[in-house]
């Protein structure tokens, strides 16, 4: 028996109830076994929400809190990650099942790699990984001579197009192209690579995608991945979202947005049946980010052209689940979030600044100054002597600074005169290991971003070209994304309520681990066999 795991990132419950009539593939599944709403973690953002469905335990206990992560004894900028397995206080799905003996394959999860358990029936990846800090920026090349990843690149402009001359092999581009995968070498910092990107013709020189580089750093089999970059990644590229960035920056159009959208899907279906096809395995985990990436762009935007292109990020999904639904006996579909409508993105760490608490120099945060920061999920913290390694702040000041941060955090307001944090939550002594100092919730319509890169403390949205929408903080239909499961063990044409933490001991229950310990319950209505339920909190 083999059970599939198919996580739809940022899949939502009541956008799904608006569509799910038109996508065949969950209406099929909906009839032949359970369908419902899966309530997220709280915050619902992706790395925290996935530990959660991986592991079955809520955030306090697996301990990925936030997407920065503050342990005592590191330096507060060299917060843990909370897309590494590091971050985990407790073992994943995975784990579980390979100690066990079952054969496991996850082609994507933030927790997987690099690889603690090093199980030799455990195959890891993480192709996000792929991307290298610095050295994974889109760009435009001018004509002339453009410096690309320690190489020179030349482009010269034709009546129609452009000539790129790279390694000494010329490249045409004309009108409306996209040319690739081209795979490149490059060097990024003292490492030499191979990468991959696609080039695309426009009037004022030649957008490059993101480069993705064969670094070996996201797969725990390096055969296996040398294997994924000869068949997948040079056949299809290796774009792993949208290019927001790029839109963002103006380097590129919505249209041409849209285009590296479909080339992310071609990567993330190629890539995942060519493993999952590959590779023996019991369980297996894959993944899609394409419906997030869609609904953070548009979903706050009151069009049709906007409401049409996430409705076909729905169906792009159904597609990505139709494909997989032969290889598996019981297929789970989860999303680990919905989405809500934004209007107003507030930078708190350019408030932080305004309060002279930190300190950006030449661009960059000067940590040496620095007395406290955001770091996401809602969490300030502070740099703490004795705490944090080259701490500043010392204990006899915490509580005065901590006030004094929260008295200006309380007077930031709208042009309507209405504040913007519903919840400013302070300690009055420091906080320990993965807690903030302060911790915030915001008003609806309000987005917290730990982007230093702005002028502004507070901006408005701008449609086509910054987020418009998201998830984490509102515990509204951010907080409710969907599961459906079918096959041989799966009960047929119910409706049911879950928790994201529910899904992992179901499958355990499933494939016969009992008593595992978790802070989930085994939903015992969604199973054929109308198993005794099992608490396991």
């Amino acid at each position: 028996m083999k059970i599939l795991l198919i996580v739809i990132d940022g899949l939502s419950f009541h956008l799904m109830e608006r569509f799910r009539y038109n996508l065949p593939t969950f209406q099929e599944m909906e009839e032949e076994g359970v369908y419902g709403s899966l309530e997220s973690s709280y915050p619902s953002i992706t790395p925290v929400a996935l530990a959660s469905l991986f592991t079955g335990f809520n955030p306090k206990t697996h301990g990925v809190v936030a997407p920065r992560i503050f342990i005592k004894g590191r330096k507060i900028q060299s917060s843990l990650s909370a897309f590494s397995s590091n971050s985990l206080l407790v073992d994943p799905i995975w784990s579980v099942l390979g100690k066990k003996g079952f054969k496991v394959v996850v082609t994507s999860a933030p927790q997987a790699l690099p690889d603690r358990w090093e199980l030799d029936n455990v195959v890891l990846f993480d192709p996000y990984k792929a991307k290298v800090k610095k050295c994974s920026e889109s760009f435009v090349l001018k004509p002339g001579e453009n410096e690309v990843l320690g190489g020179n690149w030349v482009v010269k402009k034709t009546d129609g197009g452009h000539i790129v001359t790279i390694e000494g092999k010329e490249i045409e581009l004309k009108g409306q192209d996209w040319i690739g995968p081209l795979e490149i070498k490059g060097k990024c910092g003292e490492e030499e690579l191979l990468g991959t990107v696609f080039l695309h013709n426009k009037e004022e020189g030649v957008y490059v995608t993101q480069p993705a580089f064969l670094n070996y750093k996201w797969g725990n089999r390096r055969e296996l991945v040398s294997k994924v970059w000869e068949n997948v990644v040079k056949k299809v590229g290796m774009i792993l979202d949208g290019d927001y960035r790029a839109l963002n920056k103006g380097l590129i159009s919505f249209e041409e947005y849209l285009k590296t959208v479909d080339l992310a899907f071609n990567f993330f279906v190629e890539y995942s049946l060519y493993v999952l096809k590959l590779e023996e395995w019991d369980f297996g985990i894959t993944y899609l980010p394409i419906v997030d990436n869609l609904q953070h762009l548009l979903y706050g935007i009151d069009d049709g052209r906007a409401f049409e292109s996430i409705f076909n990020g729905y169906k792009i999904a159904d597609r990505f689940v139709m494909l997989h639904r032969s290889l598996a006996d019981n297929i789970f579909v989860c999303s680990d979030h919905g989405i809500t409508k934004i209007k107003k993105r507030v930078y708190i760490n350019k408030i932080l600044e305004r309060l002279n608490v930190l300190k950006i120099e030449n661009g960059k945060i000067n940590w040496g100054k620095t007395k406290a920061f955001y770091g996401g999920g809602g969490i300030i913290r502070v740099n703490l002597r004795e705490r944090e390694e080259a701490g500043v702040v010392n204990s006899k000041e915490y509580q005065r600074l901590v006030r004094y941060i929260v008295k200006n955090l309380e007077e930031v307001k709208d042009e309507s005169g209405e504040t913007i944090f519903t919840g400013i939550y302070m300690r009055d002594s420091p906080a320990v290991d993965r807690q903030g100092d302060i911790e915030l919730s915001t008003r609806d319509f309000f987005s917290l971003s730990s982007n230093t890169e702005h002028d502004n403390e507070i901006e408005s949205v701008k449609p086509y070209v910054t987020t418009t929408g998201d998830h984490g903080y509102y515990r509204k239909e951010d907080l409710y994304g969907i599961i459906i499961a079918s096959g041989n063990e799966i009960a047929k044409g119910k409706k049911i309520k879950a928790k994201i933490v529910d899904v992992a001991p179901t499958i355990l229950k499933i494939m016969g681990i009992q008593n595992s310990k978790t802070e989930g319950r085994v939903l015992v209505e969604a199973l054929r066999n109308g198993s005794q339920e099992q608490k396991t909190s």
